[in-house]
């Protein structure tokens, strides 16, 4: 299938589900997280979740996280929709969170933080293959930002749902994930 078309398929798929699947899938994610050893994490970018679009519920990691290695620095975005671009600033207790056209909250301003400074970024997906590649939005936004990490920068996908087998329409400037987690398991493309 094409990203369109599994854009379609995975939008209503993940609009579908009840309450407690949620829920259940929230906390099957945050199990898996929490296999991974974020030790040496110096500067971990999450996304903030869109809840009327059902996206997983990274808030919880993030409280959970703070408590468990509290020198990890936790970073998210602000979308630029005229250029497609992100800004990302450090996660902070006194940001001003506000929710943006697309019903994602991030933040107004605070302390930037460059792209080559992170070492791991949880990227939102609708849907991902078993090559790493993923569908999101159809604007570009992550991998445009992708691009710009460091090579050993981790990128680690979140969804609800198993990778199907292949993406029809992968192209040169679509930037590839390392590890998908979903509710069930942790799948290492690299």
């Amino acid at each position: 299938m094409t990203k369109a078309e599994l854009r379609i398929a995975y939008k209503q798929k993940r609009s579908q589900l009840a309450a407690a699947q949620v829920s259940s899938f929230n906390a099957g994610i945050l199990q898996e997280l929490f296999q991974f050893n974020w030790e040496d994490t110096g500067f971990l970018h999450t996304f903030l979740p869109a809840t009327k679009l059902n996206e997983p519920d990274m808030w919880s990691f993030i409280t959970d996280i703070r408590i468990h290695y509290p020198t990890l620095h936790i970073v998210v975005s602000r979308s630029e929709p005229k250029d497609y671009s992100m800004q990302h600033f450090l996660l902070e207790e006194h940001i001003v969170l506000i929710e943006n056209a697309w019903g994602i909250v991030e933040p107004i301003a605070g302390e930037p933080i460059a792209e080559t400074a992170l070492d791991v970024v949880l990227v939102p997906l609708l849907i991902a293959d078993k090559d790493g590649n993923r569908v999101g939005y159809g604007k570009g936004f992550y991998d445009r930002f992708l691009a710009k990490c460091r090579p050993d920068c981790k990128k680690i996908g979140i969804s609800f749902f198993d990778p199907v087998e292949k993406i029809d329409d992968v192209d040169s400037l679509d930037v590839p994930l390392d590890i998908l987690v979903t509710p069930r398991s942790t799948i290492r493309f690299i």
